[in-house]
């Protein structure tokens, strides 16, 4: 008996989302709603209950037979497709000038998070900072464990590395950190990097784009977003802004990042960071696409997961796309489209291929189905 799992539909995308939605994607998410009977005879009583999203119920490779006696009926469970997660790495300069700045992170570290997880964004937040002293970030609750001043470190959502970060290092222990916060890293999930400082970097925006990049072929693209001085203090006081007591030098290599990666650039000098981290949440929230992973829910009553039985299908509201198997994303760019387990040994999660996670955004009625009890066909 095959088991059809319809990971969710796409009600409507862009800017003509139901404004009751409040991911913020740019996409409403609605839970399609389906009636099947196992066995159905040739009369057709085997119902769908929402016409507007097209087939539901797909048989695998075998089908089912209008009789009620194909090897493959379908038994449909429902869950709604999410949205794609997001790790975020904030960096913080604890030199001797930051103590206001390092006190506002702190501050709003849950305003920020919380944005992003009430629009159902799963979140995953590194901090390289120190903890303690007067230029230290101690995360309180909820994203933080309860345990400040000496703790706040409650992975997978606040991932804290203890370290003291100086005025022109912070892309240096980004990089230097990399396998301490790799862990928190996820293949399908954005990727964002915030960096307050109110100086500039000795390592230039080239070499940390060619540093990054060779870190993980995943963590590309991504975007780089500062709360820095846009020019230092003797422009400043020339140009009597308030960057003349506060920016120890422009943060010119942190301006050059965020225009390559498309990122948000505060203005430091202004000492206002809520409307800051404000608006990298929106981007965050913004820049989410359709998650491309299913977790494997457990089989129904009586029946056994195999996981070659196992096939992967999208309708996009007018035709539907068999999506192939693959051992592994190694394999994703010799197949148009396909799928693989996260541990082919012990899968718990499907995986889109790259170009395929491309091809399921932003289609009116889309749909992912999930089938299980049929030969697995691989990817041609």
């Amino acid at each position: 008996m095959i088991s059809t799992i319809v990971a969710g539909s796409l009600a409507g995308c862009g800017s003509d989302r139901d404004e009751g939605n409040q991911s913020g994607s740019g996409v409403t998410l609605t839970t399609a709603t389906t009636i099947t009977s196992a066995g159905s005879d040739s009369t057709g009583d085997a119902t769908d209950t929402n016409d507007t999203l097209g087939k539901l119920d797909v048989a695998g490779p075998g089908g089912s037979d209008s009789s009620g006696g194909g090897a493959c009926q379908s038994i449909d469970m429902m869950s709604s497709i999410g949205l794609q997660p997001a790790d975020i790495i904030i960096v913080v300069d604890n030199s001797g000038s930051m103590d206001f700045e390092a006190q506002a992170v702190q501050a709003n570290m849950n305003a920020f998070s919380s944005q992003i997880f009430l629009a159902n964004i799963d979140a995953h937040v590194v901090l390289i900072s120190q903890i303690d002293g007067d230029t230290g970030v101690c995360v309180d609750p909820p994203l933080g464990s309860g345990m400040c001043p000496t703790d706040d470190n409650n992975p997978p959502g606040l991932t804290h590395i203890v370290d003291g970060v100086d005025s022109n290092n912070a892309l240096q222990k980004l990089i230097e950190h990399h396998a301490e916060w790799a862990p928190a890293m996820r293949a399908t999930a954005s990727k964002h990097v915030i960096v307050v400082t109110d100086d500039n970097s000795d390592l230039s925006a080239n070499d940390f784009q060619t540093m990054w990049a060779a870190l993980d072929p995943t963590y590309v693209p991504y975007k780089l977003h500062a709360i820095a001085a846009p020019e230092g203090p003797v422009a400043g006081c020339l140009n009597s802004t308030s960057c003349c007591i506060t920016s120890a030098a422009a943060g010119a290599v942190y301006m050059q990042l965020t225009m390559a990666t498309g990122g948000i650039f505060g203005n430091l000098c202004d000492q206002e960071f809520q409307p800051i981290f404000d608006a990298v949440a929106a981007q965050v929230i913004e820049g989410s696409t359709l998650a491309c992973e299913f977790t494997i829910p457990p089989p129904p009553e009586g029946e056994t997961f195999d996981p070659m039985e196992v096939n992967v299908e999208f309708f996009d509201g007018v035709g539907t796309l068999d999506i192939g198997y693959v051992e592994g994303p190694a394999d994703c760019g010799g197949v148009t489209d396909g799928w693989y387990y996260d541990d082919p040994a012990d899968p718990t999660t499907i995986l889109l291929c790259p170009q395929t996670c491309d091809t399921i955004q932003g289609f009116q009625g889309a749909q992912v189905s999930i089938q299980f009890g049929c030969a697995t066909v691989p990817a041609g």
